[in-house]
């Protein structure tokens, strides 16, 4: 039997004028009482850097399942340096899904800037799963 690779790719799209989708201009975050606003990337002076994105990788059931596609989150990159408020927009079988979640929660970033203060700002990630 031939050995099944994978690819991984991962996508970290800054969300930006598109408000309807997601709802207000600027929202506030639950984690901390409702009191911080969280930016559309559109809204800062500068965006989050991203320095270490771990890839997922895959279960053996979709290994096995021969499951591929792509996981999106939405999720905030806070500006005390953490991943969160993680929401799954579309997932995949098989445990890929939490496999996504789990490599998004150990992001490493420094937090987007406005007016020279850290700000949390909404962002849109993509893992894709590939078998080759």
């Amino acid at each position: 039997m031939k050995p099944l690779t994978f690819i991984f790719g991962v996508s970290l799209l800054f969300l930006g004028h598109n408000s309807a989708l997601y709802g207000q201009d600027v929202s506030k975050s639950p984690g901390t009482g409702g009191t911080e606003n969280i930016y559309k990337g559109s809204q800062v002076t500068s965006k989050a850097r991203v320095t270490k994105k771990p890839e997922p990788t895959y279960t053996k059931a979709a290994r096995k399942n021969q499951i591929e596609g792509t996981v999106v989150i939405r999720c905030v990159l806070s500006s005390t340096a953490k991943v969160t408020n993680i929401h799954v927009i579309s997932g995949l079988p098989d445990g890929l899904t939490d496999r996504a979640v789990e490599a998004a929660k150990k992001i490493k970033f420094t937090p987007a800037t406005k007016d020279g203060q850290p700000v949390s700002m909404w962002v849109e990630l993509q893992y894709d799963f590939h078998l080759r």
